[in-house]
Parts: structure tokens; C-alpha cells; sequence
């Protein structure tokens, strides 16, 4: 008796060795998972998942998301590739169509300069040349921007003196500042040098001011500080009607505050998003009341 009750026992204890173990590998193998999965993440991590033991169940987990993974890698090659198609294709497009618009619009130059015009027709031909440089500043827009998405343009880093650039792109907008009677609001501190490329970083410049004009109500300000080891660039404007602005969606290509009254084609701040990812840079977006602000972290 003492003997079967001590072979029961025996039997019992390497049951539970065997449950223990099983239950040691099963959450060895979730760590494992888990960490793989979280490694996949990253689209250059090309390694299989792989399992430390022969369980069925393990295996048949690490196959599929094995095949799972392979698929969604061929689907993202794909997609990358005719994402680039079709930049290619815009991008030939918007060339094949300044061409014709440059000389439409020189010819429209042409006629304006003979002055042989009635009052009428001098106003027909105002509005054909408004068109006309619409439609070329948009193409020209498309063209850069399709540039920039696919990568084309390399970068040119070199030390520049933000502070000054700043204050010239500003000092540039005072037509406008000055027609709309608008309040100003500048800090910008002296001295202040970065790493950039001069393009992109002319290209943000204007377009977060080319932003303020056509949004901006009653006030505009810019600031430039430096923080630490960070250079903090803020540009703002109060808007008319904050309800109508999605702070969310100002970053998306072809957004607008209101595209029934906005001009422009509503890439601007898209376009500025693009290059400072592509510079490394931080931005964001916040509106405060009715008081709308782009930030850049540098």
C-alpha cells in the first residue's frame, strides 16, 4: 500500500513538473512573440518568428504570422512603388503644363503692354492673366511637391542664420500686414544659427506666411527663441471664424480653413510638414480662442 501510495505520488510530482514546464515554455514563447512583434515594427526587421520548442499550436501561430508578415511587406512594396508611379506621372504632368501656361501668360503680357485695348476688353484680359498665374503658381506647386514626396531633391545642410532669414521673410509681408490694417506681435531673438537647407527652409518660411495672409483677421505674430539645446519657431494669426478650422486635419494635402472663400490649393502647411520631417524638425499645430498657431521645433 505504502508503496502504490508513494508511486502515485511520484507519478503526481512529474505530472506537475511536466504542467510547470509547460507552463515555463508557454510564457517564454508570448515573451518571444511579443518581443518579435514589437521588432516588427520597423520595416527594415526582416527576420522569420521562430519557436524554442515543438508545441503544434506554437508552430501553427508562428507560421501565420510569418505569412501574415510576408504579405503585408509585398503589399507595402507595392504601394511605395506606385506611390512613386504616380508622383512621376503628376510630376510630368504639372511640367507638360506650365509649359503651355508660361507662354499663354506671356502672350496676355504682350497684348497688356500694347495698350490697344477698350476699358472692357483691358478688364477681360486682367481677369484671363489672374487665371492664368492661378493656375501657374498651382502647377508649379504640384511640380515641387511631387519633388518632395518622392525624395528627389537632396539635401544641401549648411549653417544659416535663422534670425536673419526670419526677420527678411517677415519684413517681406508688410504690403499686406500694412493694407489690412493688421496688429503685429515680433520677437525675434538675434544670433540665432541652425543647420538647414536654405530651400527647404525658405520654402517653410513662406508658406507658413503665405498661411497667415490668407487667414489672418486682426492680429499676426512671430517668435523665435532659443530653449535650451531646441529653437523655437511660432508663427500666429486670429482667424474670423475659429469654428470653421479643423486644427487636426491643417497638415492633410488639399485642406482649407474654408474652401469656398480660401484661395490657394490648401498644400501649404502640408508642404511644410513634409520638409521638416525631412529635416528632422518637429511641427504641430493649436488653436487657442480664436487664435491659430504653427510651432516648429528645430
Amino acid at each position: 500500500m505504502e508503496i502504490l501510495l508513494g508511486t502515485v505520488c511520484v507519478c503526481l510530482l512529474v505530472i506537475l513538473c511536466v504542467l510547470l514546464w509547460k507552463y515555463i515554455s508557454l510564457k517564454r514563447n508570448i515573451r518571444h512573440f511579443s518581443q518579435e512583434l514589437e521588432k516588427l515594427k520597423d520595416s527594415d526587421y526582416r527576420q522569420t518568428i521562430k519557436v524554442t520548442d515543438f508545441d503544434k499550436d506554437l508552430v501553427e501561430l508562428a507560421v501565420k504570422v510569418n505569412e501574415h508578415t510576408d504579405i503585408q511587406r509585398q503589399l507595402g512594396v507595392e504601394y511605395e512603388n506606385s506611390r512613386k508611379q504616380l508622383g512621376t506621372v503628376i510630376s510630368g504632368i504639372s511640367h507638360d503644363f506650365r509649359t503651355p501656361l508660361t507662354a499663354s501668360l506671356g502672350y496676355l503680357q504682350m497684348i497688356e503692354k500694347s495698350g490697344e485695348l477698350s476699358d472692357k476688353n483691358a478688364e477681360y484680359l486682367a481677369i484671363a492673366m489672374q487665371k492664368n498665374q492661378y493656375l501657374k503658381a498651382l502647377s508649379d506647386e504640384f511640380f515641387e511637391l511631387t519633388k518632395i514626396e518622392n525624395g528627389k531633391e537632396e539635401l544641401d545642410l549648411d549653417a544659416v542664420n535663422l534670425s536673419y532669414l526670419l526677420t527678411e521673410t517677415v519684413l517681406e509681408q508688410h504690403s499686406w500686414i500694412a493694407d489690412k490694417n493688421i496688429a503685429t506681435d515680433f520677437e525675434i531673438s538675434d544670433g540665432i544659427m541652425i543647420q538647414a537647407d536654405v530651400h527647404c527652409l525658405t520654402r517653410i518660411l513662406n508658406n507658413l506666411m503665405s498661411n497667415a495672409q490668407k487667414y489672418t483677421s486682426d492680429s499676426f505674430g512671430v517668435k523665435l527663441k532659443q530653449d535650451g539645446d531646441c529653437v523655437v519657431l511660432c508663427v500666429s494669426n486670429s482667424i474670423a471664424d475659429s469654428t470653421s478650422l479643423d486644427v487636426d486635419r491643417v497638415f492633410e494635402p488639399f485642406y482649407r480653413m474654408d474652401a469656398r472663400t480660401a484661395g490657394g490649393s490648401g498644400l501649404g502647411l502640408y508642404v511644410v510638414k513634409l520638409l521638416c520631417d525631412r529635416l528632422g524638425w518637429s511641427v504641430g499645430a493649436e488653436l487657442n480662442d480664436t487664435v491659430f498657431a504653427v510651432t516648429i521645433l528645430i
